[in-house]
């Protein structure tokens, strides 16, 4: 009996970290997400300056994250999230207005890729 104590025990505390591991995740994506809307509104009316602060505050959170997505995150979604950040801070370095909405939506869709795998559904699983 005392057996089954500790595999529900051990059940238990994998379930509550995962969750916990849904909700950090969520609350990354959401920060860099928000950063990323303001950049991509600076960055369509011409305003290259803010959209870089925006942007730059954004990749900040996830090179200050990468400790955690490394560990907890697929590494092949967090290196084409990286990808994907490092392209977008080129094109607007070179405030190149027609590429840029391109770039921003292949980063989200590399954001919501992740988002998409941290949360438990029959896609995720099997």
């Amino acid at each position: 009996m005392k057996r089954e104590w500790i595999a529900a025990g051990l059940l238990s505390l994998l379930i509550g970290a995962a969750a916990l591991n849904i909700v950090r995740a969520d609350r990354l994506l959401e920060q860099i997400g928000v950063n990323l809307n303001r950049a991509e509104s600076a960055a369509l009316r011409r305003d290259f300056e803010t959209a870089a602060v925006c942007f730059d505050n954004g990749f900040s959170i996830w090179q200050d994250a990468r400790s955690y997505t490394n560990v907890f995150l697929r590494h092949p979604d967090v290196d084409a999230a990286a990808d994907a950040f490092y392209d977008l801070q080129q094109l607007l370095l070179q405030k190149d207005r027609d590429a840029l909405p391109a770039a921003f939506a292949r980063l989200r869709y590399r954001l919501e890729i992740i988002d998409y795998m941290e949360h438990p559904s029959v896609g995720t699983i099997f």
